[in-house]
C-alpha cells in the first residue's frame, strides 16, 4: 500500500528571501533576533570591563548610577558566551531570509565569542588532583573567582567545581561548531574528561558502582547540577568523535576486587556511555515522584584520600530544593539521548518531565494566556532567571521529540513574557527579573541575567523557523511514499519503516527515502 505525504521543495527560505515576504513566523524570528542583540548590546555596554586582552565581566550593574562592581565569578561570564553562541546559531538560521542581517552582524557577534573564550584564561589555574581511580594527576581547569594574571587562578580544594567545568565544555563545544575552531573541541574535550574524574567508581559490596559526580573535587555531596549538565555535551562530542580515530584512557574500579582497571575506549563509545550512565544514575538518585529533581545528595564535608586514591564516602538520600535547571538539563539529556538511541523510554521521559516542569516552575497567568517561570525577590537574591533560561533551552530540545505539548506551551510562554518585558518595562534594553511585574523597586541587574534573555530570544528565534519550516504549505507539494521505506531524522538518526512510526511521529521534517517529507501530527 502507497501513502501520500508532503515533499519539502527545499526552495522555501530563498523564495521568501527574493520576493522580500516573510511569513509571520519568519517576522518574529527576525523581531527576536534583533532584540536579541540590542539585549546583548546593552549587557556588554554596561558590564564588560577592561581591556580588549583583559577584559571581565562586572557582576552588578546600577540602571539608574550607571555604577558596576565587581568581577563576576566564571559561572555568570559563561552566560555572555553562552548569548554569543545563540545569537550566532540564530544568525545562521537566519541566513537566508535576511542576508543582509547577518552579514551585518554574524562577524561582530564571532568576534566578541572569540574575546570572550580568549579572557576565559583570566579563571584558568593548574594544580594535582587525586581522584577515584587516577592518583595525583595534573590538571588546567577553571576557578570560580577570577585571578588578575593569565593562567594564575587558584583552583585547589572547593576553589573549582564541577558543574562550571560542565557549562563552558557545553558551550565550547557550540563555539567550535560556529567557528571550526579545533581548539575549542580540545578544550571541551579536556574539561569533559576531567569532570569524569569526579565519578564515584568505587564499588559497593554487590560489586556495583555508586557513581555520581560530586559537586566538586572539594565536596563529598553530590549535586544534581554536578551530573545532569553534562550529558547533553557528551552526546554532542560522541557525535563529532564518531567520524574520528580518537581514543581515551579509562581509569575506573574492578567490580570483584576494586582494584583499578585501565581500558583504551575510542572517544565516541566512551562519551556515550558516560552520557547513560549519568542520566540513569541521576533518575535513579534524584528524581522526585512529582517528575522534576532535587538538588543534591549531602555527605560529610572531609576528602578521604588513601594511597594515592580518594576514597568513597557514602551520600544521604535526596535533599534541599528544586530548582528549574535541574529538571532542564534532565530534559535536554533524554532528547540527545533518544535521538543517538532510539530508546522510546527517553521519548516517555522527555513528556512526563517537560510536563512536571511546567506543574512545579510555572504559574499560568489568565491575563497574558502564558505561564509565568517563577523568580527570586530580587537580581541580586538568587539565580533562577537563569536557571529558567535553562529550561528554556532545554524545551527547544525537546521540541522535536514529544508529542506532548508542553514544551510547546513553556515556549509560547517564554515569547509572551519577554515580549511583554521588552515592550512594557524597558530600560535601555535592559529586562527585569520579573518579566510581568516590571523592575518594582530593583534598580540593579546583572549581565548574567540579560546574556541569559538575550540567549532566550535567539533560541525563540531558531525555534519559530523550524516550526515554520516544518508548516510551511506554499512550497510544499505531493509525492507517493512507499510505507516499506525507512525514516531517518534530519541528523542521520534511524526511526524505521514509515509504517512502523508514523501514528508516533511528532510533527517534523524527516528524510525517507531520498527525501525529506513532513511527518507526524
Amino acid at each position: 500500500m502507497r501513502k501520500v505525504v508532503l515533499l519539502l521543495t527545499g526552495i522555501l527560505w530563498s523564495s521568501c528571501a527574493v520576493v522580500g515576504q516573510l511569513t509571520d513566523a519568519q517576522q518574529t524570528a527576525v523581531n527576536n533576533i534583533t532584540r536579541a542583540m540590542a539585549i546583548a548590546d546593552a549587557a556588554w555596554s554596561s558590564s564588560m570591563k577592561g581591556t580588549e586582552d583583559n577584559m571581565y565581566m562586572a557582576d552588578t550593574y546600577n540602571t539608574q548610577t550607571g555604577s558596576a562592581s565587581g568581577p563576576s565569578d566564571v559561572w555568570p561570564y559563561t552566560a555572555a558566551i553562552e548569548a554569543h553562541n545563540s545569537i550566532l546559531e540564530a544568525l545562521n538560521e537566519l541566513k537566508e531570509i535576511d542576508p543582509i542581517l547577518y552579514d551585518d552582524y554574524f562577524d561582530k557577534y564571532k568576534e566578541q565569542l572569540i574575546r570572550l573564550i580568549d579572557n576565559l584564561e583570566y579563571y584558568r589555574g593548574t594544580y594535582r588532583l587525586s581522584s577515584y581511580a587516577t592518583s595525583n594527576k595534573e590538571w588546567s581547569v577553571y576557578a570560580v573567582p577570577r585571578a588578575s594574571v593569565r593562567g594564575t587562578a587558584n583552583v585547589t580544594g572547593i576553589l573549582n567545581v564541577y558543574d562550571d567545568q560542565m557549562w563552558l565544555a557545553r558551550e565550547l563545544i557550540r563555539a567550535y561548531r560556529l567557528t571550526d575552531n579545533e581548539d575549542y573541541l580540545e578544550l571541551a574535550s579536556y574539561l569533559t574528561d576531567y569532570v569524569l574524574e569526579g565519578w564515584d567508581c568505587w564499588r559497593d559490596e554487590n560489586g556495583e558502582e555508586y557513581g555520581g559526580i560530586t559537586w566538586g573535587p572539594g565536596y563529598n555531596s553530590k549535586h544534581a547540577c554536578s551530573n545532569s549538565p553534562i550529558i547533553q555535551p557528551l552526546v554532542w562530542l560522541s557525535d563529532i568523535y564518531s567520524d574520528r580515530d580518537d581514543t581515551v584512557q579509562y581509569c575506573y574500579r574492578q567490580a570483584e576486587t576494586n582494584n583499578v582497571v585501565k581500558e583504551t575506549l575510542p572517544r565516541t563509545d566512551y562519551y556515550l556511555d558516560f552520557a547513560k550512565r549519568i542520566y540513569h544514575w541521576q533518575k535513579d538518585k534524584l528524581q522526585h515522584s512529582s517528575g522534576v529533581f532535587w538538588d543534591m545528595m549531602g555527605a560529610p564535608g572531609e576528602i578521604i584520600v588513601s594511597r594515592g586514591f580518594r576514597q568513597h564516602v557514602d551520600c544521604g538520600g535526596p535533599t534541599g530544593n528544586f530548582y528549574s535547571y535541574n529538571t532542564g538539563t534532565m530534559i535536554a539529556g533524554a532528547a540527545e539521548l533518544f535521538r543517538v538511541t532510539d530508546d522510546e523510554d527517553y521519548r516517555d521521559d522527555l513528556s512526563t518531565i517537560s510536563k512536571a516542569s511546567l506543574n512545579k516552575f510555572a504559574k499560568y497567568v489568565r491575563k497574558q494566556n502564558a505561564y509565568e517561570f517563577n523568580t527570586d525577590a530580587t537580581a541580586t537574591s538568587g539565580f533562577n532567571t537563569w536557571f529558567n533560561d535553562v529550561l528554556m533551552r532545554s524545551y527547544v530540545d525537546a521540541y522535536p521529540y514529544t508529542t506532548n505539548t508542553s514544551a510547546n506551551t513553556g515556549l509560547t510562554s517564554f515569547q509572551t513574557t519577554l515580549d511583554y518585558a521588552f515592550e512594557n518595562h524597558n530600560r535601555n534594553n535592559l529586562l527585569p527579573i520579573r518579566l510581568l511585574d516590571g523592575w518594582g523597586n530593583d534598580v540593579v541587574t546583572k549581565a548574567f541575567h540579560q546574556f541569559a534573555f538575550a540567549s532566550e530570544y535567539a533560541l525563540l528565534a531558531k525555534w519559530l523557523l523550524s516550526k515554520d519550516q516544518m508548516n510551511a504549505v506554499e512550497d510544499i507539494i505531493m509525492r507517493n511514499v512507499d510505507d516499506e521505506e525507512e525514516v531517518y531524522s534530519l541528523t542521520g538518526r534511524h526511526i524505521g519503516t514509515l509504517k512502523n512510526v508514523r501514528d508516533s511521529l511528532p510533527k517534523d521534517v524527516y528524510i525517507v527515502g531520498h527525501s525529506k517529507v513532513v511527518l507526524g501530527k
